[in-house]
């Protein structure tokens, strides 16, 4: 009962936000999310366009926007360490990162070369693994046990900004038309793309606006994050803040890379958990950006969409995608992230088994089962932080370690899909996706039966607080009197 008396307060101290604090401070998280899905899949809409310009093929260029996946290794490396020992800077980390993300995006487009696009890629992707860690562990701190929500919230944000961003970027695309049945008299400007094959074009490329506008909005956003580390000290929940920090002061570096931390002393658990995590994270982040990524352009040169209705397809896969992370929002208030990691997974491996055997030679049925894919898809990530979070405390280097294998996973899968696109045709995307939901779902199950029964670690944490609580003196005390009533 003690226990409980001292945590109900809490909304109201003085030293940590009230709840509308919290729910504000939530809402601009998630803005910077939708700033992520801004800058980071506008790749997806403007490929071709990146191909025409630099004069690449599908591989090159998907390489180079593989970039984005080496860097949020980079950053997630790096990131863990950063904002568990800049723990009190979190709100400028993210500030920072926003502006100089921005940054490289407004030169992206600017770049012929596949070297520096590759290495822009890289900056985004580093900044996008820094914020993930820190977005993420503020959202941890400030909800504590109520994170699951939350946590899909937050990622709800990238799919927002990720079903906008081909509406923004489709007034700037060009125009193709196949140089066989030009008409002279429209043509604007031929660009040869190999010795082999030349491309028309109706309409120039002028995607660097689009960049630009993206670019602005995410710089505009990282105001809010230095009012909050300047002036805005309240924003921070200093209770649980403090609690951690002081026990991270007192952690080796080898204290802090153990499992064993992270699992209450358990290294094999911690190690069965994290490994898990890492192998779930390589595939779900692999298979979300080839989809992402590869829509548009399948659509085009399979089904022989036209662009505008080609960035429809692409803008419907991210308000799905959006609609399925908002769904987990919800369904995180009465179903255990468990059960959502099997819903989810399952989920994705139907629709992508669907996809070859119905969507192969109908556009309509692309149309329709693209929907259900990136339903699916869409709450993996943020699913997969929860449960995570679930089992063992999920510190930054945890966190890290879970965006490691994401990093991962989106350049093995970007290196590979470009290649098999590239030299086997278009179908070879829909056969990638089949191996990636197949292997989702295989995962999925092997995570719920290998960790049944282990429990829930909040449901300790809190019987040792209401054990702690217990004064031994009180309990003598009330017993002793329970005794002289008797003999009364």
């Amino acid at each position: 009962m003690a226990s409980k008396e001292k945590q109900e307060p809490e909304t109201q101290s003085p030293t940590g936000p009230s709840t509308a604090q919290k729910v504000v401070k939530t809402g601009f998280l998630v803005f910077i999310w939708i700033c992520i899905g801004l800058n980071l899949e506008i790749t997806g809409p403007t490929l071709k366009d990146l191909k025409l310009r630099a004069h690449l093929d599908y591989e090159e260029v998907s390489r180079a926007v593989s970039g984005r996946s080496i860097g949020f290794f980079i950053g997630a490396a790096m990131g863990g360490f950063i904002v568990d020992k800049l723990d009190p800077l979190c709100d400028l980390v993210l500030a920072i990162c926003l502006d100089l993300m921005g940054t490289a995006t407004i030169v992206a487009p600017h770049s012929e070369n596949i070297g520096l696009m590759w290495f822009l890629f890289v900056m985004q992707g580093t900044f996008e693994g820094v914020i993930n860690i820190a977005g993420q562990k503020l959202i941890l701190e400030i909800w504590q046990e109520k994170a699951s929500s939350p946590l899909f919230l937050l990622h709800f944000g990238f799919g927002i900004g990720s079903f906008i961003v081909p509406q923004i970027a489709n007034p700037f695309l060009a125009v193709l038309k196949p140089s066989a049945a030009a008409n002279a008299t429209n043509i604007t400007t031929v660009v040869p793309i190999s010795t082999t094959e030349t491309t028309e074009l109706l309409r120039e490329s002028r995607i660097e606006w689009a960049y630009l506008i993206v670019a602005l909005i995410a710089v505009g956003v990282s105001f809010v994050f230095y009012y909050y580390q300047f002036c805005g000290k309240w924003s921070r929940n200093t209770q649980a803040s403090k609690s951690k920090s002081d026990t991270d002061a007192q952690l080796t570096i080898r204290e802090i890379i153990d499992p064993a931390t992270c699992a209450n002393g358990n290294r094999l658990f911690g190690i069965h958990v994290l490994g898990l995590l890492f192998l779930f994270f390589f595939n779900c982040t692999g298979g979300e950006r080839v989809y992402g990524k590869f829509i548009r352009s399948f659509a085009i040169d399979h089904n022989k969409l036209d662009g505008d209705e080609a960035s429809l397809m692409n803008s419907s896969f991210w308000i799905s995608f959006a609609i399925g992370r908002f769904s987990g929002f919800v369904a995180a208030n009465w179903i255990s992230i468990r059960i959502i990691v099997l819903i989810e997974a399952t989920g994705a491996m139907v629709s992508a088994v669907l996809l070859n055997i119905f969507a192969e030679d109908s556009t309509t049925m692309l149309w329709v089962l693209t929907q259900p894919m990136a339903f699916f898809i869409a709450p993996c990530f943020p699913s997969g932080v929860g449960w995570g979070d679930f089992h063992i405390h999920m510190s930054g280097v945890g966190i890290t370690f879970l965006l490691l294998g994401g990093a991962l996973g989106g350049v093995c899968y970007m290196w590979i899909i470009g290649y098999l696109y590239e030299n086997n045709g278009p179908l070879s995307f829909f056969r990638t996706i089949l191996a990636y939901g197949i292997i989702m779902c295989v995962l999925a199950f092997i995570m719920h039966f290998s960790t049944w029964g282990k429990g829930h670690r909040f449901i300790k944490e809190t019987k040792e607080v209401e054990v702690e609580a217990v004064d031994p003196k009180a309990v003598n005390l009330k017993f002793d009197e329970k005794l002289h009533s008797e003999k009364l």
